[in-house]
């Protein structure tokens, strides 16, 4: 069991918590594999069914992608605290009251990073970049190599620049789900408390991207994406137990934890 520190709420943890994290959550994982990956696969299969919707089906996954990641968080802290996991820990994102609960605040911060990538997209196009015409002309067997670097060229400015302007999107939604879900905090403060924890842990989330990077590489690589059946879950695994190292304790006590994930 670790102990709370003294250090102010989000804490900083050395990086080498990064590949705890990882541990941790595969860990966690093991205690209820099958159901993990199978709520995985069900849930994400909703998400992508909702994109197919035409004309609104992006922007309804963008909606339902921080209620996924947060049924997960709650399904990890049903594990973490030793409960036996239902299908109710996954739905935690839309749990009633739906006007008082999670829902709206997750949903609408589906809705910060749908317009913040709508409008990165749309400075990345003005800048020159042209996907459509990079994927044709890699198809194109009429064209040449210089050609393609030519085009490559072309749009490396613009996608240096939508790396650049998407990182804090990024890092402000990383552990927002889990902060609104567990901390109650409204949708302003934990975009600001996730930037904060992100910037002040960079080491570690550094070290645990790297380490979850090389793990998703490998799963992509196993047929049918069934890989990602495993490597995704054990994601979010991280992600709680990177959250309880920063913003929690490592705990055995129920009441300990619940007071320390409250927000001031």
């Amino acid at each position: 069991m670790t102990t709370a520190s003294n250090q102010d709420i989000p804490r900083t943890v050395a990086a080498s918590q990064g590949w705890r994290w990882v541990v941790e959550g595969f860990r966690l994982y093991r205690k209820s594999a099958l159901l993990l990956s199978a709520a995985f696969g069900a849930l994400f299969g909703v998400v992508m069914a909702l994109n197919l919707i035409p004309g609104v089906g992006g922007t309804l996954s963008e909606l339902a992608s921080p209620l996924l990641v947060a049924g997960f968080m709650a399904a990890y802290r049903a594990l973490d605290r030793g409960q036996d996991l239902e299908l109710p820990h996954f739905l935690a994102g839309v749990k009633t009251p739906f006007l008082t609960g999670p829902a709206l605040p997750l949903m609408a911060m589906g809705a910060v990073q749908l317009l913040g990538t709508l409008g990165i997209g749309q400075i990345m196009q003005n800048m020159g970049f042209d996907p459509a015409a990079i994927m044709a002309a890699a198809q194109n067997p009429k064209t040449s190599p210089a050609e393609l670097q030519a085009l490559m060229n072309q749009s490396l400015p613009a996608v240096l620049t939508g790396l650049l302007l998407f990182t804090p999107i990024i890092m402000a939604t990383w552990y927002a789900p889990a902060l609104i879900l567990f901390g109650g905090a409204r949708l302003g403060t934990a975009l600001g408390v996730s930037l904060k924890a992100v910037i002040k842990n960079w080491a570690a989330l550094s070290v645990n991207g790297l380490v979850l990077g090389v793990m998703l590489f490998f799963a992509a690589l196993v047929p049918m994406l069934l890989g990602l059946l495993v490597a995704m879950p054990i994601l979010f695994g991280s992600l709680y137990a990177s959250y309880q190292a920063i913003f929690a304790v490592w705990a055995d006590e129920t009441d300990a934890t619940q007071e320390t994930d409250k927000l001031a």
